[in-house]
């Protein structure tokens, strides 16, 4: 999968975590609480060291590695864009075809 991550998201996300350029970045599929496994959210973490649960995606950005859980892998289209809007102060996630996410948070848990 090709994540592309716009300029302006690029710059947000290290604004709000000085230690993202160590670290990684994740696509996060949350279910709990939505009553089915089709009904998830999508997140963008912040992880130190993925695990054998995770796949490594393809990305504009060099300097971030950014990884998704192969299990959530149907969620997902083969190209994906992850922009930040300011009116609503947060990440979108989309593709070509639909809006994954158009108010996605972005989680430190480090």
């Amino acid at each position: 999968m090709y994540i592309e991550i716009t300029e302006k998201a690029y710059t947000m996300l290290l604004k709000q975590s000085s230690t993202l350029k160590r670290n990684n970045l994740a696509l996060m599929y949350d279910y709990d609480g939505c009553g089915c496994v089709v009904s998830g959210v999508i997140h963008l973490v912040e992880i130190i060291e993925p695990t054998e649960r995770f796949v490594q995606g393809t990305t504009n950005i060099d300097t971030i590695p950014i990884w998704y859980e192969k299990q959530y892998e149907w969620v997902y289209d083969e190209r994906m864009v992850v922009d930040f809007v300011d009116a609503s102060n947060s990440y979108r996630l989309k593709s070509d075809n639909q809006i994954f996410n158009s108010r996605m948070k972005f989680i430190t848990k480090i």
